[in-house]
């Protein structure tokens, strides 16, 4: 239980990391005037909707399906599949974010497209935190053993996110702005859409395809 959290943590860890690098790596080749994220919404990322998920699916419950599984082999925590996972989940984040900047910016300007990548970036990874408790049970199924610190970490991570977002002073320092209703309608799709591929992609392993 405790090597299969580890993964968990790492897999969630390295893909969220992997999402915000290739953001900026696709408005680099894409030539954007202006990038979607600035080093001080990153460094939130990472502090805030990174590390409070990470943390509580370090301590999950263990899987009831865990004694099925084989014994752990030394050395194979970084297999072929993991490796696979966490670069194919973060590029799709990458993805959703890149899309709602450029949504965002044709909507009004250069600030609501990157109010609408953060926010974006944001919720995806603090909702796929839940998607990650298992890498084969859907996540309707794998709630079943509830995880109390996940929903703790969730409800903080958006309450500070809430903060930035409509505390002004908070929200000039990180250089965003007050989103319409459309806008967070786009924000709210895409966010889920996250959750639609891991989902798709946990029904694909299933099957055996």
């Amino acid at each position: 239980g405790i090597y299969a959290n580890i993964k968990k943590a790492i897999h969630y860890l390295l893909s969220c990391n992997i999402g915000e690098i290739f953001t900026l790596f696709l408005a680099t080749v894409l030539d954007f005037r202006q990038l979607p994220l600035i080093p001080v919404q990153l460094l939130w990322l990472n502090l805030v909707t990174d590390s409070l998920p990470a943390l509580a699916l370090g301590v999950d419950p263990a899987s009831k399906n865990i004694m099925k599984h084989p014994p752990v082999r030394s050395g194979t925590l970084f297999e072929r599949d993991l490796v696979r996972r966490v670069v194919t989940q973060g590029i799709f984040v990458a993805l959703l974010t890149t899309a709602a900047y450029w949504i965002g910016v044709r909507m009004a300007d250069h600030t609501t497209g990157q109010t609408m990548a953060f926010c974006v970036l944001a919720l995806s990874q603090m909702l796929r935190a839940f998607n990650q408790r298992s890498n084969t049970e859907p996540i309707w199924v794998r709630a079943e053993g509830i995880n109390p610190w996940l929903i703790v970490s969730f409800g903080v991570s958006a309450l500070l996110m809430a903060a930035i977002l409509w505390i002004p002073p908070l929200q000039s320092a990180f250089q965003l702005t007050t989103l319409s209703g459309l806008s967070w309608l786009v924000v709210l799709g895409l966010s889920l859409l996250s959750i639609l591929q891991v989902e798709v992609s946990k029904a694909i392993r299933r099957l055996g395809i």
